[in-house]
């Protein structure tokens, strides 16, 4: 058995690759806010959407697994608090959003009426920033709680940076069965801080930030629905990685088919819960049917998924709408091929099936944040003008991949410096 007490090797060339990955997108936002500002800072917005949700999400599923009293998870739970390596920079990146903010928000040119109290610069993004700070605090207080146990055994052999670390981390430290018990009450009780804090800060932010795109818009699922997605985002994630590592010298024999069908049965039964909220929000805006609800729809489905077009005649036509395939594309991604693909047992055992699924979901997700953000900001009609707003722009590229290269180099840095696994009792 692999001993995961110890903190994983860096390696160096997918280190290298995301590292190079960052410099891409560092010089498409430089050079995109010289030649389009107003398309960069959407396609910021969109990709910090992602990634932050994704990160705290993670830490949530880590909460969850001290909560539930799970057993299966194993060294799948020090993964998912690897992601949290990016709360704190998704923190600072928050700054970007700010500075953004004349590209991206109407309100702050044209206050909206019976909310200008609400949506205005000080009061908006103070509270966001507010909220942010409080994720991260209490998202390293519940690490430093999770990781303090396995520095006891690790620090005897650290050296330089690392071993420094372990030492301030490990003050007044009452031996490796105590820490461990200590850890375990704990843990549970910042664990339940933790989800409750993610639940409210995300909702706040799902308001404020993609709501208020469209301020005249009002949904009491929406901000439920995008925290979900983060949870679920950070388990397609998680997915992907442990399928992926399963082969390395610390994870072989870890990532076992017991753990995999596990993992498959998470993305497939929050997959239809991620679903029943789209469709109970979906539903509510149908059969209502006021204009001020259902713009926000047909921005994104276009006009064949409201009441006065809901028969066969003249679909293709009506799908081939500004958005409409890629939302329906999304849709696929997110619940009809998780759902049907994964409803058996084999194909959630299966390293490749499962995979390609939960990369999928991601991939989806990635999507989705582009039509929450961009039909809000670039009308279906602006579109049939001519105005750019393709996903996959070389700025929409490049900084897709410049957030996606920093969030793993954060992840393989906290795996470089913190051992992967709570020490085994003998």
């Amino acid at each position: 058995m692999n001993d995961l007490s110890s903190p994983r090797a860096l390696a160096r060339g997918p280190a290298l690759v995301f590292a190079g990955l960052t410099a891409i997108g560092l010089v498409v936002l430089l050079v995109g806010l010289g030649l389009d500002a107003d398309r960069t800072w959407r396609v910021y917005l969109q990709n910090w959407l992602l990634w932050a949700a994704i990160a705290q999400g993670a830490l949530v599923l880590s909460a969850a697994f001290r909560l539930t009293n799970a057993r299966w998870q194993g060294p799948l739970q020090r993964l998912a608090e690897s992601f949290a390596a990016f709360v704190p920079i998704s923190l600072i990146l928050f700054f970007g959003v700010i500075l953004g903010r004349d590209s991206l928000f109407e309100w702050v040119h044209h206050p909206v009426h019976g909310k200008e109290w609400w949506y205005s610069t000080g009061f908006t993004f103070g509270r966001d920033l507010a909220a942010l700070a409080w994720m991260t605090l209490v998202s390293e207080i519940y690490l430093y709680i999770s990781l303090r146990p396995t520095l006891g055994q690790a620090r005897e052999s650290a050296t330089g940076l690392r071993r420094s670390i372990y030492a301030r981390w490990t003050a007044g430290w009452r031996g490796e069965e105590a820490e461990r018990d200590l850890a375990e009450r704990r843990g549970r009780k910042m664990a339940a801080v933790v989800v409750l804090s993610y639940a409210l800060c995300y909702s706040l932010l799902a308001v404020d930030l993609v709501m208020s795109l469209a301020p005249h818009w009002v949904s009491t699922m929406f901000p439920g629905y995008y925290a979900w997605g983060g949870f679920l985002g950070s388990i397609s994630l998680l997915t992907l990685v442990a399928v992926l590592m399963r082969n390395t010298p610390e994870f072989a024999g870890e990532i076992t088919p017991s753990r995999r069908h596990d993992m498959g049965k998470m993305i497939f039964a929050f997959s239809i819960f991620w679903m029943y909220l789209f469709w109970s929000q979906y539903l509510v805006i149908w059969y209502g049917n006021l204009p001020e609800e259902t713009g926000f729809v047909a921005a994104r489905l276009g006009s064949e998924f409201l009441q006065e077009t809901w028969y066969f005649e003249g679909f293709w036509t009506r799908i081939a709408e500004p958005y409409a395939r890629i939302t329906l594309v999304t849709w696929i991604l997110l619940w009809v091929l998780p759902f049907w693909v994964l409803l058996g047992v084999r194909p959630k055992k299966s390293p490749a099936i499962l995979g390609a699924i939960a990369a999928g979901s991601v991939f989806g997700f990635w999507l989705e944040r582009y039509i929450l953000v961009t039909p809000s900001l670039v009308p279906p009609v602006d579109v049939l003008a001519g105005a750019n707003s393709g996903p996959f722009g070389w700025i929409e590229v490049g900084l897709g991949l410049g957030f996606l290269g920093l969030f793993m180099l954060c992840f393989l840095t906290f795996g470089q410096v913190f051992p992967g696994a709570m020490p085994r009792k003998p």
